[in-house]
């Protein structure tokens, strides 16, 4: 390559132009190059630091747009590698997605790679009127975005950096010693007592309601004393081992030839069977009934019994103990004492504990 020869250059420059030569580029290309260069990069402190900061976030801009998938590719891949979870984890995660490009309608085409906690705030605020939707909104998109990194497709999760909205979580009443036992009795008295080990399941060991549905006789094993929770089946997509302990054995026993059957623990017709026993029982007939009831009287009478909320935390399958503290225990009207008879008097008669 004929390299030009410029007369006025020291030979610094002169090696300068040499270089720009050995790229292949024109010098006068490079010079006007160059020129774009600290012009895109004006204000404030030294051009040439903000020139090669400028640089430096084209580039990351432009591997950006190169290495990554739209937003609307990371939500199907997600939902197709979570293809094992429960049906409705998944439309709760493409209904939250849909929503947020529904009304940004930009999102579905953006790179992953280049949103920022900035536009995370931003879907969320524009998709979503209230705090618990914004919560969950906050989550699913969180879990896309995390999906992506270990993809490659981003470099952080830019959802992760935003800080949740102050969600007030309604603590739920647990039952009482009564109306926990009335509520066994009536499944036990009702439909022949096919209900009764569900009911039991959902009250002794703290079986999520969609859980308890999709249970089979298999996953109980009474010898280890164990009843296992296949990923998908739980509600967070991992395996969960919740302990049978002596009052939920002697209820499981009853159901004899069932034991190692795949037959479902819930008989048929089981969503209408369980409302009639509900309504049946009397209980919270004022307030009407909330899902997750059970569920949260098993956790607050395990912790008054045993008093070990780390081996709570692990028989409820949470990650961290701040969602017991927070919206699943509540101890009012709960002793020790009521906790040791609803440990211990199993299917006694309702009529002989004292009624609130």
């Amino acid at each position: 390559m004929n390299i030009p020869l410029f007369s006025s250059l020291s030979d610094i420059d002169q090696a300068g132009v040499n270089l720009i030569c050995s790229l292949g580029i024109p010098p006068m290309d490079a010079f006007l190059l160059l020129k774009d260069l600290l012009n895109a990069s004006r204000g404030r402190g030294n051009r040439i630091a903000r020139a090669r900061k400028c640089i430096r976030l084209g580039e990351e801009a432009l591997v950006n747009r190169e290495k990554s998938v739209p937003f609307s590719h990371a939500i199907a891949a997600s939902l197709e590698a979570k293809s094992h979870r429960r049906p409705r984890t998944l439309q709760e995660i493409r209904y939250i997605a849909t929503r947020m490009m529904k009304k940004c309608p930009e999102l579905a085409r953006k790179q992953v790679r280049s949103i920022t906690p900035e536009d995370c705030e931003h879907y969320l605020l524009q998709s979503f009127s209230t705090v618990r939707q914004r919560y969950k909104g906050r989550l699913i998109l969180s879990g896309i975005l995390n999906f992506s990194l270990k993809r490659g497709w981003c470099r952080k999760n830019a959802a992760s950096l935003v800080p949740p909205p102050p969600l007030k979580e309604t603590r739920i009443r647990a039952l009482s010693l009564y109306e926990a036992k009335q509520l066994l009795h009536t499944a036990k008295r009702m439909f022949s007592g096919e209900c009764l080990p569900a009911c039991a399941l959902m009250l002794y060991a703290g079986i999520r309601p969609y859980e308890v549905r999709r249970l089979t006789w298999n996953r109980i094993n009474l010898k280890s004393g164990l009843v296992s929770l296949a990923p998908n089946h739980t509600k967070t997509g991992g395996s969960r081992h919740v302990s049978i302990l002596p009052v939920l054995a002697a209820i499981l026993n009853q159901a004899g030839s069932m034991h190692n059957s795949g037959k479902l623990v819930c008989p048929p017709n089981w969503e209408k069977k369980w409302r009639d026993i509900r309504r049946q029982s009397g209980i919270l007939r004022k307030k009407g009934w909330v899902q997750d009831v059970l569920r949260h009287t098993y956790a607050s009478y395990h912790l008054a019994h045993f008093g070990n909320c780390s081996l709570l935390q692990k028989e409820m399958g949470h990650a961290t103990p701040s969602l017991l503290l927070t919206r699943y225990l509540n101890m009012d009207g709960i002793t020790p004492i009521t906790g040791a008879m609803f440990w211990t008097h199993g299917l006694n008669p309702p009529s002989l504990l004292l009624q609130d």
